[in-house]
């Protein structure tokens, strides 16, 4: 019986012990700021307002960035940010804080950010999307700065994912503008060299007024030689309604023969209207075309800034950092509790061990 209660004693006794007076009398107050944020877009599709639209985890969060933002806290980039804003590795290495918890005299780059991490946790709830970051300091106002600067860090990091985002979108959207502008110009000034060359504003509407001219004529001319040919059954060719019948024939004869002239030129060096009108009515429905794929690239730019303004993220704090009344860490009895069930469990399952190594060894 002696021995069983010295070895309870030596395995269950010494280090609850070595835990009372640790956790008792040396362990440094830890205080913790607890923060939660969450990661939404500006998408208005969805009717639910208010503070459970923010914790909402339908189609305005994918996830994705909540993973991204949680690795960014936890990696070397952050605590390089850190260690400019705040004063870490001369608070976390203090005098005043137990060995066990403090930050080492001597240590590396990827001790320091190991050390930094267990002080800095981000859980991140799946189901909600929401992110609760911890932030663990031996002053309340260090694990308060310290909250409020992942925050701030945080936030600029989705900005800046939203921000490259957007350009990325926009960017394509954008060149298909200039490309559609760049082509409404070139074939603007075309039309305005040709038009130059040709003197012509529109060869099609003065070749159709030339025509609608010549038709006219055309039918004034029947109609005075139906006119001519009635009178010439009962008046002499001398009568002066003859003699004017002619003269008007003869002068709307000239007149066609003027008007069909500026259709078809006769001069050698002059381009004739038809071949004019030939080249024209390409350029402009070369015209049209650009100024349709203008007026497209157009619409498709402004959707797209659409689409880029709903989908854009936002970092939203619904629980700001607080500063900490009284220290949480470490929970002593819950450590001595801890240490003393181990040590009593690790009592029991040595001793079943060995006494099933007698057995074995007394066989």
């Amino acid at each position: 019986m002696q021995s069983v209660l010295k070895s309870i004693a030596v395995v269950v006794g010494i280090p609850t012990l070595v835990a009372i007076v640790y956790f008792g009398f040396i362990a440094s107050d830890i205080y913790v700021s607890e923060t939660k944020f969450a990661i939404r877009s500006s998408d208005g599709s969805s009717p639910i307002t208010g503070l459970a639209a923010i914790l909402s985890s339908s189609s305005s969060g994918t996830g994705q960035e909540s993973t991204v933002v949680q690795e960014y806290v936890h990696s070397s980039t952050m605590l390089n940010q850190l260690l400019k804003r705040l004063p870490l590795e001369e608070h976390y290495s203090s005098g005043d804080i137990d060995r066990l918890a403090r930050l080492k005299a001597r240590y590396t780059r990827e001790e320091l950010l190991e050390y930094m991490i267990e002080h800095m946790r981000l859980l991140r709830d799946s189901s909600s999307d929401v992110l609760t970051l911890n932030a663990r300091a031996f002053d309340p106002q260090m694990a308060k700065s310290l909250a409020e600067e992942i925050i701030l860090l945080s936030e600029d990091l989705v900005n800046r994912m939203s921000t490259r985002i957007e350009e990325d979108s926009l960017r394509r959207a954008r060149y298909e503008v200039e490309l559609a502008s760049d082509k409404v110009t070139d074939i603007s000034t075309r039309l305005s060299r040709f038009r130059i060359e040709n003197e012509s504003v529109d060869p099609a509407q003065e070749g159709n007024a030339l025509l609608t001219v010549v038709a006219g004529i055309e039918n004034r001319l029947v109609e005075t030689r139906t006119e001519l040919n009635e009178k010439r059954a009962y008046m002499r060719e001398g009568a002066p309604e003859i003699v004017a019948l002619k003269n008007r024939l003869n002068a709307l004869e000239k007149q066609r023969r003027i008007e069909r002239s500026r259709l078809i030129d006769g001069d050698s060096q002059s381009r004739e209207l038809s071949d004019v009108i030939e080249d024209y009515r390409p350029l402009v429905i070369e015209q049209e075309l650009a100024q349709q794929q203008y007026a497209s690239a157009l619409t498709s730019l402004e959707l797209a800034r659409a689409e880029v303004s709903r989908q854009k993220q936002y970092l939203i704090t619904f629980v700001e950092p607080n500063l900490p009344d009284e220290a949480l860490e470490p929970r002593r009895i819950n450590k001595i509790l801890t240490v003393l069930t181990f040590s009593f469990l690790f009592y029991l399952i040595g001793g079943l061990m060995w006494s099933a190594l007698r057995d074995h060894i007394g066989r």
